[in-house]
């Protein structure tokens, strides 16, 4: 099972390469949102680098969100073309399932953060097991009073990872003291090889899907559908 991996949900354009047993190859690059600029370039290189051709491969899996609404675009589209093209199929991955899975070790909770703007986190809650993290809080987007009141009702220590500013890390900290433990930043950021990783369990576990059926989680509508809503709204009363 060859499967490349892609994940363009935020800031970071990663795509990676493997077979579910190990990672054959990955790039990164955390240079801003110029996924569409960027991705293609990179998936050319990263075969031809790993002396792999398109026509061995046997899947894609790809982040479906939460995260940016562009960067979500950007790579199911490229995961639906490469799919349809290739005629193999794809497995969708939920951004903060992946971000997870580079918790495996650590037996207490887990708590992915991304950046959702508007003052709010998208954020979930998982406990870390042998076999992979399970998920003990639905996906959300909060405010990190909101995400801290949540956090209350478990009285253990908190680990944190993902997309997320310092003043978010410092209002954690004194929210949460000694709970608040914090993945390096070198390990904190999504990356591909963590799609591959969740990928190839949803792929063992028969959740791979025709690029048809693959669907974007967004969590809450983008800006554009929000503001045409609204004005039917008004239109309508």
């Amino acid at each position: 099972m060859l499967l490349l991996a892609l994940d363009t949900t935020t800031k970071v354009c990663s795509a990676a390469l493997g077979d579910g047993e190990r990672i054959w190859a990955e790039y990164l690059l955390n240079t801003g949102n110029t996924h569409s600029k960027h991705l293609m370039p990179l998936l050319i290189s990263l075969l031809k680098d790993a002396g792999v051709h398109k026509s061995q491969l046997q899947g894609v899996a790809v982040s479906v969100g939460p995260g940016s609404f562009t960067g979500i675009r950007i790579g199911m589209a490229t995961a639906k073309g490469l799919s349809q093209g290739l005629n193999i199929p794809v497995v969708g991955v939920m951004t903060l399932d992946a971000l997870a899975e580079a918790c495996v070790f650590h037996r207490g909770l887990i708590c992915p953060l991304l950046n959702a703007r508007k003052n709010q986190v998208y954020t979930a809650l998982y406990r870390g097991w042998p076999d992979g993290p399970e998920m003990v809080e639905e996906t959300a987007a909060l405010s990190l009073e909101e995400l801290c009141r949540k956090l209350d009702a478990y009285q253990e220590d908190i680990i944190f990872l993902g997309d997320y500013p310092e003043k978010v890390g410092a209002f954690l900290r004194d929210a949460l003291g000694e709970r608040c433990r914090e993945m390096p930043y070198s390990s904190r950021l999504n990356r591909a090889s963590l799609v591959l990783q969740k990928g190839a369990k949803i792929w063992k576990e028969g959740g791979s899907i025709s690029p048809y059926a693959l669907k974007p989680f967004y969590v809450r509508l983008p800006e554009a559908e929000r503001k045409m809503l609204k004005k039917n709204r008004e239109g309508i009363s």
